[in-house]
């Protein structure tokens, strides 16, 4: 897994060569503007050296944009490459994206357009997917002695709350787009109709709000994990009516489904408190899992989700 870049350092500034949609999306970024200043270079019409700007202007990164279709100069290029040979930091932009973000970018352009910039090229080896399913059984197996008094304690206060069935199923999209059933423990009134979770939600049951805050309602997924339907770490399973409706909003989403679902994320952590306005974002997140997966990055989504339980989801 790539390792993120500090935009700690107020004083640097940073040269970006070229601008498209995706360096517009990084400038749109509050983050980001909060932590540095930008330069801009257009390589057609700017004639002057990069040079000048990296001297002047303490300049420890350029950021180029090249899917546009910009050609650059025979001049510039020979000048990146004696900036790179003499410390600065080269990156194009839809990596350096990725890199202070920890998602994909995702540009679409209109309707019926996208900006593809590696999106398609994206997916797990076999033998990550081997060892992937080896560490969720070993890990789910370590877990189930803890898991299982949680799950009867927690069974009991929804039994309390609401008597009636203390788990909920519901059938879910899978990897390679496959229907399965998931289980979770109920945290809602019984027989409502299965959308979306809002604030303040009168269907949720006295009990339910604990068991969701602390990811005690997720664990009876742990069987969903033994069983195969799913992963421990993973885009979140979504009905299939949300499954159409988010490809119709944007072809990519299909993407999610290349691995299996998992009980936690690399979304839900970076996103805890994630909204309908957060789809894009949550999206951009799970596909850089995909792009970026390494045993590495799943346990620092691990360690990410501990943090994310013992703050009550807060970020």
């Amino acid at each position: 897994m790539k390792k993120y870049l500090s935009l700690s350092n107020h004083s640097e500034r940073y040269l970006f060569i070229n601008i498209s949609s995706i360096t517009l999306k990084i400038l749109k970024e509050e983050k980001f503007n909060k932590s540095h200043k930008s330069v801009f270079f257009n390589s057609e019409t700017n004639h002057k050296s990069i040079f000048e700007y990296i001297k002047k202007l303490n300049v420890k990164t350029i950021i180029i944009e090249t899917s546009d279709l910009n050609h650059l100069p025979e001049k510039i290029t020979n000048e990146i490459i004696e900036a790179k040979l003499q410390g600065i930091k080269v990156f194009e932009v839809h990596e350096f994206y990725e890199r202070i973000n920890g998602r994909i970018p995702l540009v679409k352009l209109n309707t019926n357009e996208y900006l593809a910039d590696g999106v398609f090229s994206i997916g797990l080896e076999n033998s990550d997917f081997i060892l992937k399913r080896f560490v969720d059984l070993f890990v789910s197996i370590l877990l189930l002695p803890i898991a299982l008094p949680i799950i009867i304690f927690g069974s009991l206060l929804v039994f309390i709350n609401s008597p009636g069935n203390v788990f909920f199923s519901q059938r879910r999209v899978g990897k390679n787009s496959k229907q399965f059933v998931i289980y979770k423990l109920r945290t809602m009134k019984m027989n409502h109709n299965g959308s979306y979770t809002t604030n303040n939600d009168d269907r949720l049951l006295i009990v339910g709000r604990f068991l969701r805050m602390t990811k005690i309602d997720e664990l009876p997924q742990l069987f969903n994990v033994l069983n195969g339907d799913m992963s421990l770490i993973g885009p979140r399973p979504e009905q299939q009516k949300y499954v159409e409706e988010s490809v119709s909003e944007n072809s990519y989403f299909d993407l999610r489904h290349l691995v299996k679902p998992g009980i936690t994320g690399w979304a839900q952590v970076n996103l805890p408190r994630a909204t309908p306005k957060d789809n894009l974002k949550k999206l951009e997140y799970d596909l850089y899992y995909i792009k970026n997966y390494s045993f590495r990055l799943d346990l620092l989504t691990l360690l990410k989700t501990v943090k994310v339980v013992l703050t009550m989801n807060s970020h």
